[in-house]
């Protein structure tokens, strides 16, 4: 996308990808390179841009200042004189026509990130000229078939030669303003799942009914997994198996539809952080102390015409959803309760689970948890991996601890109940196949840690190594804060997030840490603002979603499902 050369104090930028025309005739003058206030405007243009860019797409931690470096190819900023020495800009090049122009920076962002993407669709895209595009051909069509414009094929878009992580994207057209906001009715439960798993397709499968992701709609969006689908004809175990129904995070009073999206448009939620919200008024805000009835009445009823008003609402359910996500994040619920007991010195009461939702992810008795580390043996650091691979937990029991005290309100409650989980801890070791060290046979410790041990074998070129797994703290205890998210099974979950580096992997013979490229969940967390146990998923979610959650069958929460949407809508016009 952009070369790494700094350009005075910016960083240049650039959208490969163009489907501007370069219309000759042109109304307004070029811009001339000897006129101050046409050099001056053009950078503006260029640094806000980018600024954009580089907020919807960066990583949040990206210190670097960005400018376009130049507008995609058949697009070109023209000057428009008035009286008085006043000068007005105009962006041309768009595809509906020559008479066709942007008019701020902002216009123009909308579409240079649908460029960005991977979509050849101009329906998905929301800017003001693609939407008129779309709708006056939609017009036209029964009279005459007139194609719209052919979009080149996606050529990657990223900042200043790093890969691009995502921020959420309005999917354009998904919240019509005059429509009732009743949420749709629940899909069907995951389908051909098998027996004794629950909302999964297996244990070493990436996702899972009621675990946030992220999936692709023109950039990356925020979703909520409903329901897991075998595709017909394919075979229940692989994630590409099966379609995916997500309820898109934001606010239920927006009504957003469920969308269906394949594994390969999805990304585990650890996978990116979440940007802080640009909306002054929604910042430091907690999901649920925002009014968001009256937020979305003024901007359903925000000045101008029916598309721009559109485009304020999707705005609107993107920041929604980045306020959601982090609410849901931090909060917890259990289910499939198995016993409960009093500790010896009477202060708390224990239960037991088979599993729990610890945030975007769900977490099941064995299952494999990486881990905050023990401290270094270094007797045990027999091998030959460069660095210390990922502490992972094997999950032998899952604890809730309430006090059996009195305590004065719910929020000191809150405070007071903890969740633990106890198990070995493992790490994966390449060593010298005639002396390895004592490694645990996979076979005995479940799908996903003999998956992993298979694959780093598959993927090792020199067969004098061979690699396993290393017992390192038995019966350990991990609280909640030392828990960093779920082990995904490196060869799967790199067969989605980048199916090229996989094949590097496998031709040089190199196993790559996968988990290296999740975030622990205190990294999406408010900054010690916990929310806590919630009754049930449901409740965790909350008005995030306009579909309600249902627990996928056989799995039975702690106290019945409440309300995940509002039930009471009002449609604005």
């Amino acid at each position: 996308m952009a070369n790494s050369s700094q350009d005075g104090n910016y960083y240049p930028v650039q959208i490969a990808r163009s489907d501007g025309k370069g219309y000759p005739n042109l109304d307004h003058n070029p811009i001339d390179p000897n006129e101050v206030k046409d050099v001056e405007q053009l950078e503006r243009w260029e640094v806000i841009i980018a600024h954009h860019l580089q907020f919807q797409l960066a990583p949040k931690d990206e210190k670097r200042q960005f400018k376009l470096g130049g507008f995609p190819r058949g697009y070109e900023l023209r000057c428009a004189h008035r009286g008085g020495g006043q000068r007005d800009y105009y962006l041309y090049g768009h595809p509906a026509g020559p008479k066709s122009n942007y008019r701020t920076p902002g216009d123009f962002v909308l579409h240079l990130l649908w460029l960005a993407s991977s979509s050849t669709d101009y329906a998905q895209c929301s800017c003001d000229l693609c939407v008129k595009m779309v709708e006056a051909h939609r017009q036209r069509a029964p009279q005459a078939q007139v194609p719209l414009p052919t979009a080149l094929p996606a050529a990657g878009g990223q900042l200043a030669g790093q890969a691009a992580p995502p921020a959420p994207t309005p999917a354009p057209g998904s919240t019509p303003a005059n429509r009732p906001l009743a949420g749709p009715a629940p899909p069907a439960p995951t389908a051909n799942a098998p027996t004794g798993f629950p909302g999964m397709i297996g244990p070493s499968n990436v996702f899972r009914v009621g675990e946030l992701v992220w999936y692709k709609q023109q950039a990356w969006r925020l979703g909520l997994v409903l329901a897991i689908r075998l595709k017909p004809g394919q075979p229940a175990k692989a994630d590409n198996s099966y379609d995916y129904v997500l309820a898109p995070l934001g606010h239920a009073i927006l009504a957003q539809p469920n969308v269906t999206k394949d594994a390969t448009d999805m990304r585990p939620f650890l996978t990116f952080s979440v940007p802080d919200t640009a909306i002054p008024e929604l910042q430091e805000k907690s999901f649920d102390s925002l009014d968001w009835q009256d937020i979305a009445a003024r901007y359903s009823n925000y000045p101008g015409d029916q598309n721009k008003r559109l485009m304020k609402l999707q705005v609107l359910g993107l920041e929604a959803s980045k306020i959601a996500a982090r609410s849901i994040n931090d909060s917890l619920s259990t289910f499939n309760r198995l016993g409960e007991v009093i500790t010896a010195d009477q202060l708390y009461k224990v239960q037991t689970f088979t599993g729990v939702y610890l945030g975007a992810e769900m977490i099941r008795l064995h299952d494999p948890i990486r881990v905050t580390a023990p401290a270094v043996n270094n007797s045990q650091n027999a091998g030959d991996a460069p660095k210390p691979t990922t502490a992972v937990m094997l999950v032998s029991e899952i604890q809730l601890l309430t006090p059996t005290w009195s305590v004065n309100d719910a929020s000191s409650a809150a405070a007071a109940t903890s969740l633990q989980f106890r198990g070995n801890i493992y790490r994966t070791v390449r060593a010298l196949v005639p002396h390895p060290p004592n490694f645990v046979n996979p076979l005995s410790l479940g799908p996903a840690f003999e998956h992993e041990i298979a694959g780093r074998n598959q993927i090792e070129r020199d067969k004098k190594f061979a690699w396993g797994w290393m017992l390192i703290e038995s019966n350990a205890v991990r609280a909640e804060a030392d828990v960093q998210g779920r082990f995904y099974v490196t060869h799967l979950l790199m067969s989605i997030m980048d199916p090229a580096r996989l094949q590097g992997a496998v031709e040089t013979g190199v196993i790559e840490e996968a988990q290296a490229y999740l975030n622990n969940r205190s990294h999406g967390s408010w900054g010690g603002r916990s929310i806590g146990l919630r009754p049930n998923r449901a409740a965790s979610v909350g008005n995030a979603v306009a579909t309600r959650f249902v627990a996928p069958q056989g799995l039975v929460e702690d106290q019945a499902p409440g309300p995940s949407t509002m039930e009471q809508h009002q449609a604005f016009a």
